[in-house]
Protein backbone atom coordinates (compact mmCIF):
# COMPACT_ATOMS: atom_id res chain seq x y z
CA UNK A 1 0.00 0.00 0.00
CA UNK A 2 2.74 2.51 0.57
CA UNK A 3 4.62 1.73 -2.42
CA UNK A 4 1.59 2.65 -4.30
CA UNK A 5 1.38 6.14 -2.28
CA UNK A 6 4.57 6.46 -2.87
CA UNK A 7 4.04 6.03 -6.83
CA UNK A 8 1.11 7.69 -6.97
CA UNK A 9 2.86 10.78 -5.24
CA UNK A 10 5.89 10.52 -7.79
CA UNK A 11 3.24 10.41 -10.88
CA UNK A 12 1.36 13.51 -9.72
CA UNK A 13 4.76 15.32 -8.94
CA UNK A 14 5.98 14.71 -12.43
CA UNK A 15 2.85 16.01 -13.79
CA UNK A 16 2.55 18.91 -12.05
CA UNK A 17 6.20 19.88 -13.06
CA UNK A 18 5.64 18.81 -16.91
CA UNK A 19 2.27 21.53 -16.88
CA UNK A 20 4.78 24.11 -15.18
CA UNK A 21 7.39 23.82 -17.40
CA UNK A 22 4.97 23.60 -20.35
CA UNK A 23 3.16 27.00 -19.07
CA UNK A 24 6.86 28.58 -18.29
CA UNK A 25 8.39 27.46 -21.67
CA UNK A 26 7.30 30.29 -23.95
CA UNK A 27 10.58 31.25 -25.95
CA UNK A 28 9.19 30.39 -29.56
CA UNK A 29 6.46 32.65 -28.82
CA UNK A 30 7.09 35.47 -26.74
CA UNK A 31 9.80 37.27 -28.71
CA UNK A 32 8.78 37.52 -32.36
CA UNK A 33 6.90 39.76 -34.88
CA UNK A 34 7.76 41.66 -37.85
CA UNK A 35 9.49 44.86 -36.44
CA UNK A 36 12.98 44.66 -35.43
CA UNK A 37 13.68 46.71 -32.66
CA UNK A 38 16.91 49.35 -31.97
CA UNK A 39 19.88 47.95 -30.97
CA UNK A 40 19.30 43.81 -32.59
CA UNK A 41 21.33 42.93 -35.73
CA UNK A 42 21.05 39.81 -38.07
CA UNK A 43 22.38 36.44 -37.54
CA UNK A 44 22.58 34.04 -40.10
CA UNK A 45 20.12 31.47 -38.21
CA UNK A 46 16.84 30.79 -39.39
CA UNK A 47 14.59 28.79 -36.84
CA UNK A 48 11.35 26.84 -37.37
CA UNK A 49 8.27 27.03 -35.49
CA UNK A 50 7.91 23.10 -35.20
CA UNK A 51 4.17 24.14 -33.98
CA UNK A 52 3.01 26.14 -36.91
CA UNK A 53 5.48 26.07 -39.64
CA UNK A 54 6.39 29.04 -39.67
CA UNK A 55 9.88 30.11 -40.49
CA UNK A 56 11.85 33.24 -38.07
CA UNK A 57 14.89 34.72 -38.61
CA UNK A 58 17.05 35.29 -35.83
CA UNK A 59 18.27 38.90 -34.68
CA UNK A 60 20.62 39.19 -31.64
CA UNK A 61 21.36 42.37 -29.37
CA UNK A 62 25.02 42.06 -28.43
CA UNK A 63 24.48 44.50 -25.34
CA UNK A 64 21.44 42.37 -23.45
CA UNK A 65 22.07 39.10 -25.15
CA UNK A 66 18.29 38.66 -26.09
CA UNK A 67 16.82 37.63 -28.91
CA UNK A 68 14.23 38.11 -31.23
CA UNK A 69 12.75 36.00 -34.16
CA UNK A 70 11.02 37.87 -36.93
CA UNK A 71 8.50 36.02 -38.85
CA UNK A 72 9.75 35.64 -42.29
CA UNK A 73 7.15 36.80 -45.24
CA UNK A 74 7.22 37.94 -48.83
CA UNK A 75 9.46 40.86 -48.30
CA UNK A 76 12.79 41.70 -48.73
CA UNK A 77 15.01 40.80 -46.25
CA UNK A 78 18.28 42.67 -45.02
Amino acid sequence: MIIAIYFAFQLSLFLVFLLLAKIKDRRLHQKHGKKVPLGFEKTDEVMMDPTTSKKFIVYYNAGSGERFYKEEGNEFVE
